[in-house]
């Protein structure tokens, strides 16, 4: 918790201590189990001792108990993984050291700022400030409003003294402790802190009363992938198919039958779509002739990622190897072996591949010799999402965690936690990292400062995946609804119905987001 703590007060987000076994064959709905409780203690106790110290600090100013010193833990970085250093065992008490976290008291004089005599009472234990705005939270400890909304907004739902979970997240006024406070200020000729709310900024994304949802069917199973081009929809389904769509008119233009089993993953080029499958082949097809032009064979297992870069196709598959092939005669360059496990997903990012796989770890090819580079090792479960901003690859795992990586010298940046279940998708966009969870929430990450900006709750169940546009973040859930969310003001501005069962994938394209949901049904919005 002390940890957790000192995490916020330097702008990060705590470590989480929860870790989820690799289960690699996990593409099915989170099994649902009894929501995790514990209790919140008293409110009345606390209520107590800020009385007492309300009424020493009237009778007697000097009259001040010597508060305790808060530990430090010490994170040491290294290149691959944040080590942490429990404090050491001390044999007799050691009287508090003289820094910013410890709480003033009559010895110190200086007090907060040069404030003399500051009853700890009206210390906020977040930012070890005068506190203005006194509320309670649902353990019965009071903060400055403005440090704990602080604290919950980056996410937390514990209370930053105790470590105990909070029941709910409403905060109570608490006015007899601001009396008390702004008494004191007065007969001290101090002057309380005013700090003015932050002004609310002006949404940027607006449901358009024009824009509506549009149901399409004909897929007869689960929508596994879904790739834009000039104005087409292709979807890829479980009933071994691939459908083309107009995206204009909303009606099916083709249907792409020579797959044995379900398709998995698309990609494309201005020239082909490439389609891959459980079969264990890829199949091209003619964008202009809508006609198999390839067959690309060699794989043994599942193809489950297709990415396009450098003039070449790259494949990750269940059978835990990449291939490469050329995008001018269709022949594989090279299969890339390496990984311990199935690969689940692919990236690309300043002229590299990045694979990860349910073997924990992320290899690092290079797109033009297709040596590997690295093994980005970390994660202690399954890596499910990559995706790059900038020079930064971010992977997400069955561990709860995010980590970022430079994708030059192949370092390991930071690990992003807060997450309290894997994680199933990463999109980036602008700056930032949006992560979905089987925790049900939508996280918003600062790419640059890798710190955690927003927690977007409102889901009911699994996140499943995500679509970024300028203005607005799309999410699908296994609640089966969409959600838009305003980039400006992270507040949700719709909630879209309309398919039967779980949005497993998203796409956005010239404004319009796209959803392929288990039933079936392709949805544009």
């Amino acid at each position: 918790m002390k940890q957790a703590l000192r995490a916020f007060r330097l702008g990060g987000s705590p470590q989480n201590e929860q870790s989820r076994a690799d289960s690699p064959s996990a593409e099915c709905r989170p099994p649902g189990g009894p929501a995790r409780t514990e209790s919140a203690g008293s409110i009345e106790p606390e209520r107590a001792r800020q009385e007492n110290a309300i009424q020493r600090a009237s009778s007697s100013p000097e009259a001040e108990q010597e508060p305790p010193t808060l530990e430090v833990e010490t994170i040491t970085a290294s290149s691959h993984a944040v080590i942490v250093e429990p404090p050491q065992p001390q044999s007799q008490p050691q009287p508090p050291q003289n820094d910013q976290r410890t709480l003033p008291s009559s010895e110190n004089n200086m007090g907060i700022e040069g404030l003399p005599d500051v009853p700890p009472s009206f210390v906020c234990p977040v930012a070890m400030e005068l506190m203005s705005d006194p509320v309670i939270l649902a353990t019965g400890h009071t903060y400055d409003r403005r440090s704990i909304e602080r604290w919950l907004a980056q996410g937390h739902k514990t209370c930053p003294v105790t470590g105990m979970r909070l029941r709910h997240m409403e905060l109570t006024p608490n006015f007899a402790l601001r009396n008390a406070i702004a008494e004191w200020a007065s007969t001290r000729g101090v002057a309380v802190p005013v700090r003015e709310a932050a002004p609310t900024p002006e949404p940027a994304f607006n449901w358009d009363n024009g824009r509506q949802g549009n149901i399409l069917n004909g897929h007869e199973e689960i929508i596994w992938a879904l790739e834009v081009r000039a104005g087409t929809l292709f979807t890829a389904s479980a009933d071994k198919t691939v459908r083309a769509w107009d995206i204009g008119t909303k009606r099916c233009t083709h249907v792409l039958e020579d797959h044995t089993r379900p398709v998995l993953s698309l990609a494309s080029t201005d020239s082909y779509l490439f389609s891959g499958s459980y079969d264990y082949t890829i199949r091209v097809w003619d964008l202009q002739t809508m006609q198999r032009v390839k067959l690309l064979t060699g794989h043994t297992d599942a193809v489950r990622a297709l990415v396009v870069t450098n003039g070449r196709l790259f494949s990750g598959s269940y059978d835990g190897t990449v291939r490469a092939w050329d995008l001018e005669t269709l022949e594989c360059l090279a299969t890339l072996s390496g990984h311990g496990g199935p690969v689940r997903s692919l990236t690309t990012c300043g002229g590299r591949v990045f694979s990860g796989s349910y073997d924990k770890s992320v290899r690092v090819w290079d797109a033009e010799s297709l040596r590997c580079l690295g093994i980005l090792k970390g994660h202690a479960g399954a890596v499910r999402a990559l995706a790059a901003s900038g020079t930064t690859v971010f992977s997400g795992s069955d561990d709860t965690t995010i980590r970022a990586w430079d994708a030059r010298s192949l370092r390991c940046l930071g690990t992003l936690e807060g997450h309290e279940d894997n994680v199933r998708v990463l999109v980036t966009n602008n700056g930032m990292v949006y992560s979905g969870s089987w925790d049900k929430t939508v996280r918003v990450w600062d790419a640059v400062t890798l710190t955690c900006a927003q927690v977007l709750e409102g889901h009911s169940e699994a996140v499943l995946a995500l679509a970024v546009g300028d203005q607005f973040l799309a999410s699908g859930s296994y609640d089966t609804n969409l959600r838009f969310w305003d980039v400006a003001t992270w507040r949700c501005v719709r909630r879209c119905e309309g398919h039967a069962d779980a949005v497993r994938v998203l796409a956005a394209s010239g404004g319009k987001v796209f959803s392929g949901s288990y039933d079936g049904s392709v949805g544009i919005w």
